[in-house]
């Protein structure tokens, strides 16, 4: 490896916040999407008065060839400034020219999204003859699999207008509320013991050896968001209230379920996320046996949330520096692809990752991407624990996912939210399982395996209860304003179902700190990481059965993630049924080996102590 890097670099696009070719760029946005505007109005007539005759398809299809050519370029340029902006919000949440750009980019996108509607309203509706067309053109055949999807629910589309109008209000309605979550989760302090500080830098504190530390922490972020409940609450209500009206609005054929158009966005099946829920609460014990063993091996007999992340009670790696962990996940990723592990170094030498702690830095951990040229981005706190290594092993794992498309036409790479964490995951069981494989000691078997078993809490606890949590709140603002006392019993009632009594309390906070429900652009935000767990471990059970073609297989999975639904992408590639409780029942017997193994080992450790 060169120089590593611990900053971001991206001066390619711009300077910084306030460099004048950021209005310029703008500015030209702005006068392009008026003139693309003006060409996708030609398709209105079409959308609610007579189709057009086929005599006229030539012409209609050298217009939509030309409107969608504009809105790619457009819509790289928006990518590109929208991702920077983003960025600099990130390092820094008082950064006061981002933050005068955020609202106003999320303006430009809404006028690019209200600008293209005429043409995807009609398109919507257009006679199957015309699709027929437009799939085998050279240019519109990218879009067959998002005109495939967005013809499933045209009965729920809006007129033309109303749907742009609807666009332009998000922005300082919906969304409004959700930059106020993370303006306020940027900014706000917490005191840890007698040291006050950025929640990001004392959510690090919670993966402490030190019990009363990590604590310490949890009270005190958990004390800030009380400080602030009544605003949270408020958002929470207003962002769900919203999305209750507009599924309201988007009935008028059929009703409207709340989870129904998450799925559709996810591509998956009602009956799949049912399946995966059933069977997940089925097989809660595991998780929970796993927090069993975990508080006997920290000498205690009950684990508090504030223990949820604590690091295994061995010093088996000590603080890891930044570019050992790099080498640990590239030396970990080569194992299965050489160019996957290069990968990881590239990002790290480019300055494509930052990771230092700075003042008013957000929390959590983030993995983005620049439109022209094609470069992904990772945004994390690194403190040097082995948390840290394999949350930037899971980040990277979306970064390979945004290389292996690369060169895939923009409108075939938008793969939803259960495939990405698919990717993520998947790098993260590959360096648990190259660690596990060159461990030298049982100190550093435990390490691994608790890691392990921690990534199975969350994913298997944690996140049906975010699931269930926010079934309820959704449920409860149908018909009134959810107050914050509220929101605490329904969050303590979710962690219950799930965690039951393997917890000596529940963070009844929960739906403050964490940043999933505020969210604006998507409800249900969580499921679909317990999704990409399962998953990505159904793919990687079939690594020995392929061989030296498993690379390649898992290559092809994840190209073909923007241009199919989860369920035809498994019946293509593992030949199985994600709608059936089989699928779901051999991941998790995957996930039961790994426990019982952290069991056994953990109690040979007590007792040789």
């Amino acid at each position: 490896m060169t120089t590593i890097q611990t900053r971001w670099d991206n001066s390619v696009f711009y300077t910084d916040s306030e460099d004048p070719k950021i209005s310029q760029c703008v500015t030209s946005m702005e006068q392009e999407i008026a003139t693309l505007a003006s060409h996708c109005q030609h398709f209105s007539p079409w959308i609610d008065a007579a189709p057009p005759e086929p005599a006229d398809y030539t012409d209609i299809i050298e217009q939509l060839s030309a409107c969608y050519t504009r809105e790619v370029t457009i819509g790289r340029q928006f990518r590109n400034t929208s991702m920077f902006i983003h960025s600099c919000l990130s390092v820094n949440a008082r950064d006061t020219a981002a933050s005068t750009w955020l609202p106003m980019l999320q303006q430009l996108g809404a006028k690019l999204s209200s600008a293209t509607q005429p043409m995807y309203g009609f398109l919507a509706r257009a006679a199957t003859d015309l699709i027929e067309i437009t799939n085998a053109h050279h240019t519109l055949g990218d879009l067959h699999f998002r005109l495939q999807q967005m013809r499933a629910i045209s009965d729920q589309l809006l007129p033309v207008a109303q749907e742009q109008q609807l666009t332009k209000l998000a922005v300082t309605g919906l969304h409004g509320w959700g930059n106020l979550y993370k303006n306020l989760a940027g900014t706000l302090k917490c005191s840890v013991g007698e040291e006050s500080t950025g929640l990001a830098n004392a959510a690090n504190y919670l993966s402490s050896i030190e019990r009363p530390k990590r604590e310490l922490a949890w009270r005190g972020i958990n004390n800030a968001w009380v400080e602030q409940e009544q605003a949270v609450a408020a958002i929470l209500n207003n962002i769900n209230g919203w999305r209750i009206e507009e599924a309201a609005s988007r009935s008028h054929t059929r009703a409207l379920d709340a989870l129904d158009r998450s799925c559709h966005t996810s591509r998956i099946s009602r009956r799949t996320l049912d399946t995966m829920m059933d069977v997940t609460y089925q097989r809660r014990h595991l998780p929970q046996r796993a927090l069993g063993t975990m508080a006997n091996a920290l000498g205690i007999d009950t684990l508090g949330p504030w223990d949820l992340m604590a690091p295994a009670p061995v010093q088996a790696s000590g603080t890891i520096e930044f570019a050992e962990a790099i080498k640990i996940i590239a030396d970990s990723f080569a194992t299965f692809s050489a160019e996957m592990g290069a990968f990881a170094i590239e990002m790290a030498e480019r300055g494509w990752i930052d990771c230092e702690e700075t003042d008013n830095r957000s929390t959590g951990a983030y993995c983005g991407s620049f439109a022209e040229p094609r470069e992904p981005r990772i945004f994390i706190t690194f403190t040097g624990t082995m948390t840290n290594v394999i949350t930037l092993a899971h980040e990277l794992g979306h970064a390979w996912h945004n290389r292996v498309m690369q060169d895939i036409p923009e409108a075939r790479t938008g793969y939803p939210m259960t495939l990405a964490e698919t990717a993520s995951i998947f790098a993260e069981t590959l360096v648990r399982d190259t660690l596990l494989e060159n461990a030298q000691n049982d100190a550093q078997r435990l390490e691994i395996l608790w890691a392990e078993a921690s990534t199975a809490a969350v994913l298997m606890l944690n996140i049906p209860a975010r699931f269930e949590f926010e079934q309820r709140l959704v449920e409860a603002r149908h018909s009134k304003f959810v107050t914050a006392e509220h929101l605490k019993a329904t969050m303590r009632d979710s962690w219950a179902m799930w965690y039951e009594n393997s917890l000596s309390e529940y963070d009844e906070m929960f739906w403050a700190s964490k940043l999933h429900f505020s969210i604006s652009g998507f409800g249900f935000y969580n499921y679909p990481y317990l999704f990409g767990y399962l998953f990505s471990l159904g793919i990687y059970a079939q690594k020995n059965q392929h061989g030296t073609q498993f690379e390649k297989l898992y290559r092809d999975i994840l190209r073909d993630t923007g241009s199919m639904t989860a369920e035809t992408l498994v019946e293509k590639y593992l030949q199985q049924d994600i709608s059936e409780p089989g699928f779901w029942n051999n991941s998790l017997d995957i996930v039961e080996a790994s426990i019982e193994k952290f069991e056994a080992l953990a109690n040979r450790i007590a007792i040789n102590n």
